[in-house]
């Protein structure tokens, strides 16, 4: 079973100093991967990668945040993690993983004007 929601974020600074880069790498694709079994918990009904691609390509399209009525719950966590473990890796298996995780969601963060795409981090 993934850890509770609350924990998620411990799972990659629990790890101590020399922590062998597999370890990292499996406790970063748990953390991805329990971010996404959460986000399905949550919001059965509206989560999918389908549902977050759409509301991705609303934000690009609008130039940032989406309308209230098109937000998909769950989306900016998953994408969220996919970013980090993105940049935490930069490049490599693990980083190619992240990136084939955002494109399945479509992945986009509204913190710019326009929207951050996977390609301006690299994917």
């Amino acid at each position: 079973a993934p850890p509770p929601p609350h924990a998620q974020a411990q799972l990659l600074e629990s790890l101590p100093y020399g922590t062998p880069p597999i370890a990292v790498a499996r406790r970063s694709a748990m953390a991805l991967r329990s971010v996404v079994v959460a986000a399905v918990a949550v919001c059965a009904q509206a989560f999918s990668p389908e549902s977050c691609t759409d509301y991705f390509g609303t934000m690009k399209k609008l130039g940032g945040p989406v309308p209230p009525n098109d937000y998909v719950e769950g989306c900016d966590s998953v994408c969220g993690k996919v970013r980090e473990m993105k940049e935490y890796w930069k490049s490599g298996d693990m980083a190619s993983f992240a990136c084939e995780e955002g494109a399945k969601y479509g992945c986009a963060w509204a913190s710019a004007v326009p929207p951050v795409t996977l390609a301006d981090i690299g994917c």
